[in-house]
């Protein structure tokens, strides 16, 4: 009875750590796909819905099964971090050889799922997969080339997005996408520069990073995505849609002040519980709907109900 009891206790320590492994807190970064059904102008089209909650599943497989394959091949690093030395793989709740196969099976969910979608959208599939595990593999130690493939991955999920529902590819979706994915990415960084005693033994390019040069980076991705958004609202069909400058400005401005002031800032997900980021970000989403949408009555035209 005991060792039952203890074999029943394995499996279940085993299925916790497995479901950490696919980090499901982080999921809300394939809601980058998203993007492209609110901008085609098609968020009351059930269809294009049908679609891209498709592809929301098929990324949060691929992703989950790329964050294994990441901790796998950073085991030894992560057992040097002060906080991820606690991952299931490092700390070996969980065997390399067990997350490894839950990665494959994750692996050929997502490809089924993205073969449904189509060629297009499985090539831009295909195409994160290979930058993550180059990303992995040896490009994570590659200064300045690390934050830019993080960046490059959110751009392919707003790609996905618009693949998904068949409408036409905006620049301004992949240079927005792709500056504001960079701030993010280089915050991060920063805070973890600060947040360890040795840097370079957590993570082998900050050793070549430090706060200054991170910080003028900092500024230089900010004044870029703020001008290109700017740009985007007074050459766009909807001039209105300058109208959500304030809060876009707002929205980085915060961010930027979060990685200076407070330790929480060692992870995007602080934005996410930053009450001041979520006001402004659903103040911006609103009135972006209404600037697009227009009338009431097209979006009840567009859903079916009238």
């Amino acid at each position: 009875m005991g060792e039952a009891q203890t074999q029943r206790s394995s499996i279940v320590d085993t299925a916790v750590g497995l479901a950490y492994e696919i980090r499901p807190w982080q999921w809300y970064k394939q809601s980058v796909l998203l993007i492209g059904i609110v901008f085609s102008r098609e968020l009351f089209n059930p269809a294009a819905w049908s679609q891209v909650i498709l592809g929301v599943l098929a990324f949060c497989a691929i992703a989950g099964a790329t964050y294994i394959f990441n901790d796998i091949s950073d085991v030894e690093a992560d057992r040097k971090h002060p906080t991820k030395r606690n991952r299931p793989i490092a700390s070996g709740q969980v065997s390399v050889a067990t997350a490894g196969a839950f990665a494959v099976a994750l692996l050929v969910g997502g490809f089924v799922l993205s073969y449904a979608l189509g060629r297009l959208f499985l090539i831009v599939v295909l195409t994160y997969i290979a930058q993550n595990v180059l990303y992995s593999l040896y490009l994570k130690d590659v200064v300045l080339v690390d934050v830019m493939l993080i960046a490059i991955g959110f751009v392919l999920r707003a790609v996905a997005g618009v693949v998904a529902i068949g409408v036409a590819l905006s620049p301004w979706l992949v240079v927005c996408t792709f500056l504001a994915a960079l701030l993010l990415a280089i915050g991060k960084r920063r805070n973890e520069f600060e947040a360890s005693d040795l840097p370079g033994e957590t993570r082998a390019t900050l050793e070549e990073y430090t706060p200054e040069t991170l910080d003028q980076l900092l500024g230089i991705v900010t004044s870029t995505l703020l001008i290109s958004y700017s740009i985007y609202t007074f050459t766009g069909a909807k001039l209105a849609m300058m109208l959500t400058l304030p809060f876009a400005f707002f929205g980085v401005f915060r961010y930027h002040h979060l990685v200076h002031t407070t330790d929480s800032g060692v992870s995007p997900e602080v934005l996410l519980i930053d009450r001041q980021f979520i006001l402004n970000l659903a103040l911006w989403g609103l009135i972006a709907v209404i600037v697009l949408y227009g009338r009431p009555r097209a979006w009840l035209i567009g859903a079916g109900v009238v």
